[in-house]
């Protein structure tokens, strides 16, 4: 099975304890960043114009619009998306919630 971008992402953050994952476009690039508690830290930078990052977009513009379930170290997790506006850019907030 094919494991997407977000799925990898989400993975990673979730194990470093968040239950956030934001990404913004900033000067050129996508960043990612997993928090909890509003303490973030950055696991991930694509240049925008890469395929890897329109790929990212694509997933989290599906996310937005129907939540995903992944599995991470035998447990089950709910990623919940949402887009927003930042300085006239897409944003995307993604919610990790053990079910």
């Amino acid at each position: 099975m094919h494991e997407s971008i977000v799925e990898r992402l989400a993975a990673e953050a979730i194990r470093r304890g968040a239950d956030l994952l934001d990404v913004e476009y900033q000067d050129g690039y996508e960043h990612v960043v997993a928090a909890k508690g509003g303490v973030g830290h950055s696991i991930a930078t694509f240049r925008s114009s890469s395929p890897e990052a329109v790929t990212l977009r694509e997933e989290l513009h599906r996310i937005a619009k129907s939540k995903h379930r992944i599995t991470v170290d035998g447990s089950q997790y709910e990623l919940r998306g949402s887009v927003y506006e930042s300085f006239g850019e897409d944003a995307f907030r993604v919610q990790l919630r053990r079910v």
